[in-house]
């Protein structure tokens, strides 16, 4: 089965990865055939938005375990740049 990396950015439309654009992309790859793979940075995100109000909460949280909402755990930290063995 081909692999396919997929690349999070935390979960949430104003401070992360859109969560209806990540699941459709997961979803198309599984009825492709492909397994998906996913990664995201492992660093604090830059803003937390309280997607109630849309104001900034000034709370501090990490981007891979935000992103690991959307992938249900299965996301691995991000590389800084991808091994040749993934190159083919």
């Amino acid at each position: 089965m081909k692999q396919v990396g997929v690349v999070l950015s935390g979960c949430g439309v104003y401070d992360g990865t859109e969560i209806h654009e990540a699941v459709l992309t997961l979803l198309a790859l599984d009825r492709a055939g492909a397994q998906a793979v996913c990664f995201a940075p492992d660093k604090p995100q830059l803003h937390v938005i309280n997607h109630l109000s849309g104001d900034e909460t000034g709370e501090q949280r990490n981007v891979l375990t935000e992103s690991a909402r959307i992938a249900r755990g299965q996301v691995q930290p991000l590389p800084p740049r991808a091994p040749s063995s993934w190159m083919r």
